[in-house]
């Protein structure tokens, strides 16, 4: 197994490896370092079905000569492998052709004293036999919840902690190490021969902010025997609501329409936008990497940016697309800090935490507001043409009869245009909750078209 370094062992190696960027000929680099551990426990019918635990390390290089990019990578530390990972990244600069946007970036510096509160000592500390009883807890409390549930999908508990360590020939050198804990529990209910399956998670910096397993297994029993005998309605139009999760999975289709390369090539649906209505007054979507505690939360970027929060919709109005430094450099912009990379890949956009902002209606309240309409609770299939806005995903959740939740429905199709969609939420919940760097609260969107029978 790897021996692990420390944050001022990496940050040596950082160095080791750019000065040698900088013998070998290369104008500019920078190097990006991981080290962590991650472990996996799941059990199925309360029994131990899975025990692993690693370790994993990795650096990449991008190198720039004469306005050209090499970039390699390597899970070697040692000497031998850092001289052929800087030689080859020299040797691919040679060989490509020079691009004037190709550099460092120009925003460099980072608050060394910022605490976002990622990093939880006490999940190294976590006995093995500890994670073994919360699976094992969440499985009886899942299976004693209803006797319809007859199996399960798994229940997993997971865990981890990892280091990053940024340097560049600018003389940048910027470190964090962060934690993450996961439970998920998965049942499986049957009723006149016909299966349900659906789930529950609860994620974590911190262990203590975890819920705990009697919790997650009862939302995820009550998620799932609540499907049993769904049927599937008439194609109608009616007011849609979504839940925590469905509404995180559609918030997620936006981040490809944000992106500035998307943007710059002419292919997304929020070109010409900014500065104009997209949504409704009551829709404020933010983009926050210095959330306390946030699941996507870092002090800098893929690139050694600091990161922000930001409000790429504010009440309604498009503020902001999602840059790196490379794309923004073409679009005549700064980068807005959202290059997301590892240690074997160059830099890429994406979201920090992404989110809708919570409203002030109850859930009772957005439900007993409909007379007739859907609560959906799954969404299947693949997401909105980031082009046009367009999408049809397959969907399953409960019919709502009014103002209550009737009956459950599957083998349904909703289908709308997301910037049409957009200009239709009418109601926002106060129950936003992060099950991952996407998250959002329920809310309500006045009509979709629901295919059914």
């Amino acid at each position: 197994m790897v021996n692990q370094l420390n944050q001022v062992e990496l940050e040596k190696l950082a160095g080791d490896i750019i000065e040698a960027a900088k013998r070998s000929g290369a104008d500019e680099a920078d190097v990006y370092i991981e080290m962590g551990r991650e472990s996996e426990i799941t059990t199925r019918m309360e029994k131990i079905e899975n025990l692993k635990e690693s370790i994993s390390q990795g650096f990449g290089l991008r190198v720039f000569k004469n306005k050209k990019l090499g970039f390699s990578y390597s899970s070697d530390f040692s000497k031998g492998a850092i001289k052929l990972a800087v030689e080859q990244a020299i040797s691919l600069a040679q060989e490509v052709s020079a691009d004037e946007y190709n550099g460092l970036p120009d925003q460099k510096k980072i608050k060394k004293t910022l605490d976002l509160q990622i990093y939880d000592p006490e999940v190294d500390l976590i006995p093995g036999q500890k994670k073994i009883d919360l699976c094992l807890e969440a499985e009886r409390t899942m299976f004693d919840y209803d006797k319809r549930i007859t199996n399960s999908d798994g229940v997993g508990f997971y865990d981890g902690q990892g280091t990053v360590v940024m340097a560049n020939t600018a003389g940048e050198c910027n470190a964090f190490a962060s934690t993450f804990c996961h439970l998920t529990v998965n049942p499986v209910a049957s009723e006149n021969g016909k299966l349900q399956s659906n789930g529950w998670q609860s994620t974590a910096r911190f262990v203590n902010d975890l819920h705990s397993p009697q919790d997650v297994a009862t939302i995820a029993a009550e998620r799932t025997v609540r499907m049993l005998g769904a049927r599937t309605p008439s194609t109608a139009v009616v007011p849609v609501v979504f839940d925590n999760v469905t509404g995180a999975a559609l918030l997620g289709n936006l981040v490809g329409a944000l992106d500035g390369d998307a943007i710059f090539k002419g292919g997304s649906f929020l070109l010409n936008k900014l500065g104009q209505r997209v949504a409704t007054e009551i829709v404020t979507i933010v983009d926050d990497g210095l959330m306390p505690k946030g699941l996507a939360s870092s002090p800098f970027d893929g690139e050694g940016i600091a990161t922000n929060r930001k409000e790429v919709i504010s009440k309604g109005v498009l503020q902001s697309y999602l840059y790196d430094s490379y794309t923004a450099r073409k679009a005549k912009t700064k980068s807005t800090g959202n290059a997301r990379r590892e240690y074997s890949s160059l830099p890429s956009i994406g979201p920090l935490n992404f989110y809708l902002q919570a409203g002030k209606s109850s859930f009772n309240e957005i439900i007993g507001s409909i007379k007739s309409g859907l609560y959906l609770t799954n969404l299947m299939g693949f997401g909105a043409n980031v082009v046009t806005g367009d999408f049809s995903l397959g969907g399953a959740g409960l019919w709502i009869e009014n103002g209550k939740l009737a009956y459950p429905v599957e083998g349904i199709t909703v289908a709308a245009n997301m910037l049409d969609l957009l200009m239709k939420v009418d109601m926002i919940g106060s129950d936003l909750l992060f099950l991952g760097s996407v998250a959002s609260p329920t809310y309500r969107v006045a009509s979709m078209t629901v295919s059914g029978a």
